[in-house]
């Protein structure tokens, strides 16, 4: 049996976690890098990556360039 995530109505895949345990995730790690988040969460990078960059575009979360790394922070 597969673990199909696949939305019936839009083809898109369903995240594994939900935005409120990622910003509780970031609240607790805070200062969180991405590649934290991902192994937290058991994605890839680019995951979740793309996952905290939306929250940072809807204003729950902002991030920083530190040192070449990303961090993210609770707003």
């Amino acid at each position: 049996m597969t673990d199909d995530r696949r939305d019936p109505d839009t083809g898109k895949f369903s995240p594994k976690f939900t935005d409120e345990e990622l910003l509780a995730a970031i609240d607790e790690m805070e200062p969180a890098g991405t590649s934290e988040i991902a192994a937290r969460f058991n994605c890839s990078r680019q995951a979740a990556y793309q996952r905290l960059n939306k929250l940072e575009e809807e204003n729950d979360i902002i991030s920083k360039l530190v040192g070449g790394t990303r961090i993210w922070m609770t707003n």
